[in-house]
């Protein structure tokens, strides 16, 4: 359970640093105070002088414009699919380089310095 409100929170937030700029201004204010900054409905709505629930309307409206982006671009599963092809990368070398060979090393620490790049 916690572990599906971490995944959900980490989406959120790369959805908001990928497409956030495409918000309009209040819904990124409201919306980066509430899930960057953890700020309570009530604290989100006194800074707004707008309703609790206007807030809450905010973030939902926020939120779909979000995953509507992601649909029609899929920058976030990209990154994620990448992410995951550069684990099992990792995983490979590391393994190449228990064998303990000088050229695999080598060649473990170029494909490295070549991750870090991307």
């Amino acid at each position: 359970m916690a572990t599906d409100l971490l995944a959900k929170r980490q989406t959120r937030n790369l959805l908001f640093d990928f497409y956030g700029s495409l918000l309009t201004e209040k819904q990124r204010d409201i919306f980066a105070m509430h899930t960057i900054d953890d700020c309570s409905f009530t604290e989100i709505a006194r800074e707004f002088e707008i309703t609790p629930q206007a807030v809450s309307d905010n973030l939902k409206r926020a939120t779909m414009q979000l995953e509507k982006y992601e649909k029609c671009l899929g920058l976030v599963k990209k990154l994620e699919n990448r992410m995951h092809v550069l684990s099992e990368v990792e995983a490979i070398l590391s393994k190449l380089e228990s064998l303990g060979w000088t050229e695999i090393t080598a060649m473990a620490e170029r494909i490295r310095e070549f991750m870090r790049e991307l």
